[in-house]
């Protein structure tokens, strides 16, 4: 480890270290494989490995038992959620299988975790898009805020249960 961490820039040195303390010296649980467990932060791990021995679930394979946002309700520890029947982890990201297209603005969203996706195009689609671009209206009403403020709104809402929750969620879009 010296030798790698003395030939590099010293703005860089923690990231190497932490880099080379991250390298695998054991294979992955089998849940871990079956998961949706892509978690890089070490202590939301360790979380979601404490809470699941809180409630006696343990890292096996539950085969006879199919995780769904309709169908199961789950725990949330930073970026991932936990099956409170079973103990599957579920991390969003590009490759999301729960997702569904909301019929309203679609866009895909997780059914778990309520995090919208953009939804690809067709290539017949894209040519309709290019003519909506030239004439449409964009997004950008608010100076400083981007074209993606519905979609965080959108996200930040998903699991309010009242207005007021939704109120104290949108002052942060």
């Amino acid at each position: 480890m010296v030798k790698i961490v003395r030939n590099c820039p010293p703005e860089f040195k923690e990231y190497y270290v932490q880099m080379q303390a991250a390298k695998r010296s054991q294979a992955p649980l089998p849940s871990q494989v079956k998961d949706d467990q892509t978690v890089l932060d070490k202590s939301v791990a360790d979380q979601v490995s404490i809470w699941k021995s809180s409630r006696g679930l343990s890292d096996k394979v539950v085969t006879n038992h199919v995780c769904s946002g309709e169908t199961c309700s789950y725990n949330q520890i930073g970026d991932a959620f936990i099956c409170e029947k079973t103990g599957n982890v579920h991390v969003c990201d590009d490759t999301c299988r729960e997702v569904i297209m909301d019929p309203a603005n679609e866009l895909l969203v997780c059914t778990i975790s309520g995090r919208c996706f953009d939804r690809l195009l067709l290539p017949s689609e894209m040519e309709t898009d290019n003519d909506q671009q030239q004439g449409g209206v964009t997004d950008e009403v608010e100076p400083f805020m981007g074209s993606g403020r519905f979609a965080r709104a959108y996200l930040l809402g998903y699991n309010c249960d009242d207005e007021k929750e939704l109120e104290a969620a949108l002052r942060f879009c």
